[in-house]
């Protein structure tokens, strides 16, 4: 399904879909801070293929250093929602994937400006981001080298691995490549990063769709998935049948009133399996709104909005509004377990 074809499903969602999808797609996105910042003397070079290149040429083109054979790709336009009232929540989760705290001079909400992340099945469940700002490359180095305890509560300590400073604490590691652009990841994906930059050139192996949705105007985040592969889609399926035969994911967004508004489209394998997910997603939406009624016992999430959904072939489009209240609490169970997953060996 190509993301031409997603505009045009949204179509039929409807005239009050239609509006949501507006907002989602032609809203001017927010404007992001420059990249500029402070670092080393030997900032102006990074090793790329056993060759020293511009440093520049990675702040250019982040997307370069993920590995390949990505199954989920993502991009946050992390100053637009830190600028929203999700910041504090944004935050946590921030910190539990790059475990760096005030010694080292860095505030995800000052310093962070654009992520771009992976989801892979090298060894299991894997991850590899690339955090875009700016970064103080030797307060981050003299940290590590005290061995500071982490925000996360594992000690900062550096290593040296493809010709790269690797700094880990607990089960994520990060690599500063340049004083604007940190990799980051479990270690496993960041390995697999880092090997990619030792032995070949500075140049994209992710696909061109994926690339060509993350790019999306005004959208503030967006993400693309390559499901067709992958067995553990069909046995999450008994617990979310939207799940069965999924092929493709599209989904795009920003952090407009009410909180955060969804617009995207589920590509399946064939027309009845698309009429069985468009099903199970108004189903998952009857359920989600059962959360609406904790705002009325004092949990205060908030109602939930009506998802709009419509099914062409073997494509379901929906478009979804969610409150502030039910994110953070999407936002904070996030980082819980990204923070125990990060100090499990």
């Amino acid at each position: 399904m190509t993301n031409t074809r997603v505009r045009t499903l949204l179509h039929s969602l409807g005239a009050a879909a239609l509006r949501r999808a507006a907002v989602v797609l032609a809203i001017a996105a927010s404007a992001v801070p420059a990249l500029a910042g402070c670092g080393g003397a030997d900032d102006s070079l990074a090793l790329v293929g056993g060759e020293k290149i511009d440093a520049t040429a990675i702040d250019r083109d982040p997307l370069a250093v993920l590995p390949s054979g990505v199954v989920m790709l993502g991009y946050l336009d992390a100053a637009a929602m830190f600028t929203s009232g999700l910041g504090g929540e944004v935050n946590q989760l921030i910190t539990s994937l790059l475990p760096l705290g005030p010694e080292s001079n860095f505030v995800p909400a000052r310093d962070i400006v654009k992520i771009y992340g992976g989801l892979y099945a090298m060894q299991g469940a894997d991850f590899c981001a690339v955090m875009q700002g700016n970064f103080d490359v030797d307060a981050i180095r003299r940290s590590a080298d005290a061995r500071t305890v982490t925000v996360i509560g594992a000690p900062l300590v550096k290593t040296r691995y493809a010709d790269n400073d690797l700094f880990t604490a607990g089960n994520v590691g990060f690599v500063v490549l340049t004083p604007h652009t940190i990799l980051t990841g479990n270690e496993t994906g960041l390995r697999r990063a880092l090997d990619r930059l030792r032995f070949s050139k500075l140049q994209r192996s992710v696909p061109s769709w994926m690339v060509e949705l993350l790019g999306t105007k005004s959208a503030s985040f967006a993400l693309a998935g390559d499901l067709s592969s992958q067995p553990a889609v069909a046995s999450a399926a008994g617990q979310l049948p939207f799940l069965a035969g999924l092929q493709y994911v599209r989904v795009i967004g920003n952090f407009q009133p009410p909180g955060v508004n969804f617009a995207g489209a589920l590509t399946y394998t064939d027309p009845q399996s698309a009429a069985n997910g468009a099903v199970a997603l108004r189903n998952l939406e009857q359920i989600a709104r059962i959360a609406s009624l904790l705002s009325s016992w004092g949990f205060g999430y908030g109602s939930v909005p009506p998802m709009q959904v419509a099914q062409r072939e073997s494509d379901v489009g929906f478009t979804l509004p969610l409150g502030e209240g039910i994110v953070r609490m999407l936002l904070r169970t996030a980082a819980e377990t990204a923070r125990t997953a990060a100090l499990v060996r």
